[in-house]
């Protein structure tokens, strides 16, 4: 069964394929780019994307504007894949340059179904991964101005995922950085060389603190080859991202960020008589996401985001002496059912099992830390209620 999986994982990703770089993630990721983590088996996010932009034409009296918004959902399918969903809901067309100017608006746009591999351990502190997508053509136009470019038919994109995290058995809790390689073949053309091809880049950093954690991304993309001369934003681009995000809950986060565009400003499309740029000067970004509970996964939704690591979700489990358990081992395993919990359940996967009793460990010690210094505090108001 095992063989199995893996084999449809490889194959999935092997003919997966997404229309642009970083664009709306859900799960294990930024704003644009993506890290080298999964979520939990059973695990659910749901992430709403919005991100505009709007500015004076140079030369004209009116403005033009920028608006999309999408919804991606996320699931973790086992300890090394996800799955995800995203469907645009909404794009601004920017109506006053094409022929058919009563049509401002594009609802809804495409829909993509991503396939991702991570997890995989490169040393104590790294983790490498793969992602990849199917984007099926579900807009009415595809050459939208101030957008990445995207061809009529199914794009081929695989992307490889590089993680660096301080605390890699607590993620979230300190620095970490991040770097998303991909090669991304339009099929626009005949044959595949004779498509339009770009290597795409992304580079991230995130520094945690209690309730916001402060990053920057940089993201952009270069043209092996480029589209038609007519095409819109056939030029290479870069955004530098700087963005912040506020915890309310450890199940609902709040992502805003602000990209700025580097490389990008000059139009090399023919004609080049358009006064609309191909790319927008800049855009603000953000990203809401919520993690419910599942029938598979006790999730933390409305924990205080500052409560202890040890806080964090658990697979549901069935155990054959207790019912169903929220997470970790039951005290009342016998040796019997320990051993079925990690052949079966963990598939023989002896690194696997390190791993989750390394964290009982730090979340053991944790704990005595905690209490330890609230111990500490008691004392102190005491003395001080005594005096």
């Amino acid at each position: 069964m095992k063989r199995l999986l893996t084999a449809a994982t490889a194959l999935i990703l092997a003919f997966a394929g997404s229309a642009s770089a970083g664009q709306f993630y859900g799960g294990k990721a930024f704003l644009h780019t993506n890290t080298a983590l999964v979520m939990p088996p059973g695990a659910l996010d749901m992430s709403l994307y919005t991100r505009g932009y709007t500015g004076p034409v140079e030369g004209e009296d009116y403005f033009i504007s920028n608006g999309t918004s999408a919804m991606a959902t996320t699931f973790g399918f086992s300890r090394r894949v996800e799955v995800g969903f995203t469907q645009i809901l909404y794009q601004d067309l920017n109506a006053t340059t094409r022929t058919d100017k009563d049509v401002a608006t594009m609802i809804p746009g495409n829909t993509y179904i991503r396939i991702k591999a991570a997890g995989y351990p490169m040393g104590e502190h790294m983790f490498w991964g793969i992602i990849s997508a199917l984007r099926y053509r579900v807009a009415l136009y595809q050459d939208v101005h101030l957008e990445p470019y995207q061809g009529s038919g199914i794009e081929p994109e695989i992307t490889s995922l590089f993680s660096y995290y301080v605390k890699p058995l607590y993620p979230d809790e300190a620095p970490s950085f991040h770097l998303n390689l991909g090669y991304l073949n339009h099929n626009d053309g005949e044959t595949p060389t004779s498509s339009a091809q770009e290597l795409t880049y992304l580079v991230s950093a995130m520094f945690p603190r209690p309730r916001y954690d402060y990053g920057f991304e940089i993201y952009g993309s270069n043209f092996l080859k480029q589209p038609g001369d007519t095409v819109l934003s056939r030029e290479d681009w870069l955004y530098i991202t700087p963005m912040v995000r506020y915890k309310l809950f450890k199940g609902l986060t709040f992502t805003l960020g602000l990209d700025v565009l580097i490389i990008g400003g000059t139009d090399e499309s023919v004609p080049s008589t358009d006064p609309l740029p191909n790319y927008s000067p800049w855009r603000l970004a953000m990203k809401v996401d919520f993690t419910p509970s599942t029938a598979f996964y006790a999730a933390p939704t409305f924990v205080k985001a500052t409560a202890p690591g040890g806080r964090a979700g658990r697979q549901r489990r069935t155990y054959a002496s207790g019912g169903e358990e929220g997470g970790g081992m039951n005290p009342m395993f016998s040796r019997q059912e320990l051993f079925r919990w990690g052949i079966e359940e963990r598939g023989g996967d002896i690194q696997s099992l390190d791993l989750d009793l390394e964290k009982l460990r730090q979340e053991r010690k944790k704990a005595e830390e905690e209490l330890k210094a609230l111990k500490t505090r008691l004392e102190e108001k005491q003395k001080a209620e005594q005096k």
